[in-house]
């Protein structure tokens, strides 16, 4: 599912998303084409987070991350997210970072 409003970069919009292989929930990104938003450029083959830590494996709803939002600081990405549908958490990325793996 979408998270926070897209990124504009000079790429493309970046959108962090999150989405479940069925066992987990992890996040993932995209970029979309700045003129035409439905056209997806690229997509990251790897989750960009994962439910590692204690507080996002155990919970109402273990195994689970994903994004409520974010606030970007130049480079800095700092992702807000859900973790075990339980409590929130903020872990920060580096957006040339995940550039770079798309």
């Amino acid at each position: 599912g979408a998270g926070a409003a897209p990124i504009r970069t000079p790429r493309g919009w970046l959108e962090i998303y999150h989405g479940s292989d069925g066992k987990r929930y992890c996040l993932g990104a995209l970029l979309l084409d700045l003129a035409d938003p439905s056209k997806v450029l690229a997509r990251s083959r790897l989750p960009l987070m994962e439910p590692l830590a204690p507080c996002e494996q155990t919970g109402f709803f273990g195994h689970v991350v994903f994004t409520n939002g974010h606030v970007v600081d130049g480079d800095a990405l700092t992702v807000y997210y859900g973790a075990a549908d339980e409590v929130i958490c903020g872990a920060r990325l580096s957006i040339s970072g995940i550039l770079a793996t798309l």
